[in-house]
């Protein structure tokens, strides 16, 4: 099947090669799917569709697996059509081929169709693409197809970064002075900045990973950084609308990874740091964070769950903050969905976040799942 049509002999014995490594590695998820001790005898999906691509929908291919679900899923660019994620499936469905490289992990309709068409009855998004994206969990929900990940109302509250915000100083949660609505071009954000004074940093009002973010320290770059932000935002997510923040200069960056059931049941699985960063975007992970002050932490990792008790929000997310050179925390944002580093937390904690996400998208509460705050402590340090 594999070396059909191929009659370039290098790209043969690639193929042979790549297709030898894929059987492999199928064939010990089919053993981790019959041997792994899962606490539930059902399965919580018939048919599971990892909506990404790369290594978190191989994760969630993995997590899949070792539930036992049946049949799991993956969808591929036309450009992924030989990358591992296809492979690791039972099942892979093409995606449009007319659209971007990117467009086609964007495209709802599509990917909705696809899952009615094929009987999937639970969709994870992964990180990035449609991973916070309120109209996709409606679509699907619409649909009667279960979204791994938070409620429509809490991905409306925390997808939007003027809400959650807005969320935050509401339960008195500490935050950077910042805009208290997203602005949408140039002249918006320097009538605000007048009022907070550079240095500022901008950042996309919808998505996250440190895509459309800028600092800015002066006013005559403000129409090119913000320009630069804006379409890189909308590139990425849609949606080029910027946030504006006042800049924190050299802060520690500490996120508080938490879980919830939709109840009010809220709980925390301790910190990460990942202050050490390149362009906004994270190069070393820890957990837990090193050398913070035990009335920091707890301030931080109190203020994290009681934010989230307080909009019921159900599933995996991580509440991020700055920490200033005087020990005092801020509230930045809320990431709504699983994130690249989830995996520190589980080395140090012991805790599956993608399988906990998915036994509590199928209705398990962390009661049920036996996952109160007691029960949770850390063990040892992981780095990423």
């Amino acid at each position: 099947i594999f070396i059909q049509n191929v009659s370039n002999n290098r790209r043969q014995a690639t193929t042979i090669m790549s297709s030898s490594r894929w059987l492999s590695q199928h064939l010990r998820l089919q053993v981790a799917r019959r041997s792994f001790s899962s606490n539930a005898e059902v399965p919580p999906f018939q048919k599971l569709l990892a909506a990404n691509r790369g290594e978190i929908a191989t994760r969630i291919c993995r997590a899949g697996a070792e539930l036992k679900i049946p049949t799991i899923c993956a969808i591929y660019s036309q450009q992924d059509r030989l990358q591992q994620h296809r492979y690791k499936a039972d099942q892979a469905f093409s995606l449009n081929p007319d659209l971007s490289p990117v467009g086609q992990y964007l495209d709802i309709p599509g990917i909705v169709e696809i899952c009615k068409k094929n009987g999937v009855d639970g969709v994870h998004p992964g990180y990035g693409f449609l991973s916070e994206n309120a109209n996709f969990a409606n679509s699907l929900e619409s649909a009667g197809i279960k979204f791994i990940g938070p409620t429509v109302e809490n991905l409306s509250i925390f997808g939007d970064k003027t809400q959650a915000r807005q969320t935050a100083e509401r339960l008195n949660v500490p935050v950077v002075p910042g805009s208290a609505d997203a602005v949408a071009s140039v002249q918006e954000a320097r009538d605000y900045i007048q009022t907070i004074g550079y240095p500022v940093i901008v950042k996309a009002a919808m998505g996250g990973g440190g895509r459309g973010m800028r600092v800015v320290t002066r006013e005559e770059d403000l129409e090119q950084l913000f320009t630069t932000a804006s379409n890189e935002a909308y590139n990425a997510f849609g949606d080029g609308r910027m946030f504006i923040e006042r800049f924190v200069a050299n802060p520690r960056h500490i996120e508080v990874q938490c879980i919830g059931d939709g109840t009010g049941d809220v709980i925390h699985l301790y910190d990460r740091d990942c202050s050490v960063q390149r362009r906004h975007q994270k190069v070393i992970e820890t957990a837990p964070a090193l050398d913070l002050p035990p009335a920091t932490r707890k301030s931080m990792l109190d203020d994290a769950v009681r934010l989230l008790s307080d909009v019921k929000y159900k599933n995996a997310g991580t509440v991020e903050f700055l920490v200033d050179t005087e020990g005092r925390h801020y509230f930045i944002e809320v990431n709504p969905r699983i994130q690249v580093e989830h995996t520190v937390t589980e080395e140090v904690t012991g805790v599956d976040l993608v399988q906990t996400q998915i036994k509590i998208a199928s209705g398990q509460t962390l009661k049920s799942l036996g996952l109160t705050q007691d029960s949770i402590s850390v063990n040892g340090y992981a780095m990423q």
